[in-house]
């Protein structure tokens, strides 16, 4: 019994911190409620030297972002956030390498 209850907080624990995925880039809008985490995962293959930034103009009130993860030149890179308040936000990726800009990825985020 002691096993089992073990294995249902585990459960109960990471279902928590499970992120949406938003996968529609602008113009289509990706909804989110309040206090929904969600990612938005890019390729990247850092053989390449290429990698994308996040512009970091966006509007705080509506979105927090709690940073990126690497999985590999094959799984890319997430980004992520949690909603924070009613609002809509346009997200801008770009993909550098030094300054020279190769591509720009832009995702519109409504928060209901």
């Amino acid at each position: 019994m002691k096993t089992l209850s073990t294995l249902l907080l585990i459960i109960i624990t990471f279902s928590g911190c499970s992120y949406e995925q938003a996968r529609k880039e602008a113009p289509s809008e990706n909804q989110f409620s309040r206090g929904e985490k969600f990612r938005i995962t890019l390729p990247e293959n850092h053989t390449t030297g290429y990698m994308w930034q996040l512009n970091n103009h966006y509007d705080t009130k509506v979105l927090d972002y709690y940073g990126s993860v690497f999985h590999g030149n094959e799984k890319g890179v997430d980004f992520n956030f949690k909603t924070l308040d009613k609002g809509k936000v346009t997200l801008n990726f770009a993909l550098i390498k030094y300054h020279d800009t190769t591509e720009v990825k832009q995702f519109i985020i409504d928060v209901k």
